[in-house]
């Protein structure tokens, strides 16, 4: 006696089996949903989607985006495989919500940029933005999810995005200008600007926390506020004399504040804000980690980073996976991904910028709507 055919199994077993396929499989989603047409509508159902969500609450890393000479690669660390995976002539800018900012190299000059949001997810997932006019000496930019209401963890697909480009002019009165690009008015806002002290934006994704974008100096003595909500630019903290010069990385913290991660003298150290019995918010020290027994330390050969102005001697923080205590360094010897938790240490390759992709990913879910030519097997 052979085993039971698909379409024997009940479909609350095969729900409870397929809703703990790891988030950063997708393939094997797909699989099951080509198994036959009653296994992919219930990979479609919105209970299947719920209950998966519940038990993956976030979005999982389905790969990072490094640079190389000619443009912008998609590297996966999963089982998902984007319909494009290399972007000749492009700059990735950012990463969030499912959506990748990059920049046209090609199509940009001193007066203009040029932008484009792609997701990667999506065959035909790639919009051209209008040029945007200015002159910075420097910027930095981000992307994010613009539904109203949405919890981000697994934003809709084509649903509207903003891009918030923040940009600093140090000719004569130094300024910094918030740009702000709606996918929905499908055009860049007027710009709003602040005077401010600081000395122009390192190349480094910003952090959103709440309802705020944080871009940090180059000098990293200031940290710059972007209230979403309020569409107010503002100088807003600063930073710990302790690490004022060195490269510090913004992120979202894990009590949900404003955190960030640096290395210094071969020891991580992580900090978030707090507030104090004063009713003051004042940084705080979550965490020094060694790591001279954990990584190969560098013998301070300088090496330049491409989202930083000017030149460092690695190992430094590159970027931070949120939610997943996970941040990617570069070391004489590589980039490496590291967990803050376990200090479970990953050689990820011989590049120099990465930024990581966080997505849900279900391609299944398209397959129900075809109807008889859909699947095989047992409807």
């Amino acid at each position: 006696m052979g085993p039971p055919s698909p379409a024997a199994v009940p479909e609350e077993i095969v729900e409870e089996v397929l809703i703990r396929v790891p988030p950063d499989d997708p393939a094997t989603l797909l699989r099951a949903a080509l198994v036959c047409k009653r296994w992919c509508r219930i990979v479609a159902g919105a209970s299947f989607r719920r209950r998966f969500h519940e038990l993956h609450p976030r979005p999982p890393m389905l790969g990072f985006l490094q640079e190389h000479e000619s443009g912008a690669e998609f590297v996966p660390t999963s089982s998902f495989r984007p319909p494009r995976a290399v972007a000749d002539g492009w700059r990735v800018v950012d990463a969030r919500h499912g959506h990748v900012l990059l920049l046209d190299l090609a199509s940009c000059s001193a007066t203009e940029a040029k932008f484009l949001v792609w997701d990667p997810v999506v065959t035909d997932g790639l919009r051209r933005l209008p040029a945007l006019e200015f002159q910075p000496d420097s910027w930095s930019a981000a992307v994010l999810c613009a539904v109203a209401g949405c919890d981000h963890l697994d934003c809709r697909r084509g649903g509207p995005f903003l891009v918030v480009v923040v940009d600093t002019d140090v000719r004569g009165v130094t300024r910094t200008c918030a740009h702000v690009y709606s996918s929905e008015l499908g055009a860049w806002s007027e710009s709003i600007s602040v005077l401010h002290t600081g000395d122009g934006f390192m190349r480094l994704q910003p952090a959103l926390v709440g309802n705020a974008l944080y871009f940090n100096y180059v000098l990293n003595t200031r940290i710059m506020e972007y209230h979403l909500g309020r569409r107010q630019l503002s100088e807003a903290i600063g930073l710990p004399s302790a690490f004022c010069g060195g490269h510090v990385v913004l992120m979202e913290a894990e009590d949900g504040e404003l955190g960030f991660v640096t290395i210094q003298d071969s020891k991580l150290y992580t900090c978030s804000r707090e507030v104090g019995p004063d009713g003051y918010a004042r940084w705080a020290l979550r965490r020094i980690i060694k790591l001279d027994k954990l990584l190969p330390v560098s013998d301070c050969t300088l090496s330049v980073s491409p989202y930083v102005n000017f030149i460092i001697p690695p190992p430094y923080v590159v970027a931070v996976v949120d939610g997943a205590d996970i941040i990617f360094m570069l070391t004489d010897d590589g980039m490496f991904s590291f967990h803050l938790k376990s200090s479970r240490i990953k050689k990820i390759g011989n590049f120099m910028s990465s930024i990581p992709y966080m997505s849900f990913c279900t391609p299944a879910l398209n397959l129900v709507f075809m109807g008889d030519e859909g699947p095989s097997g047992d409807a």
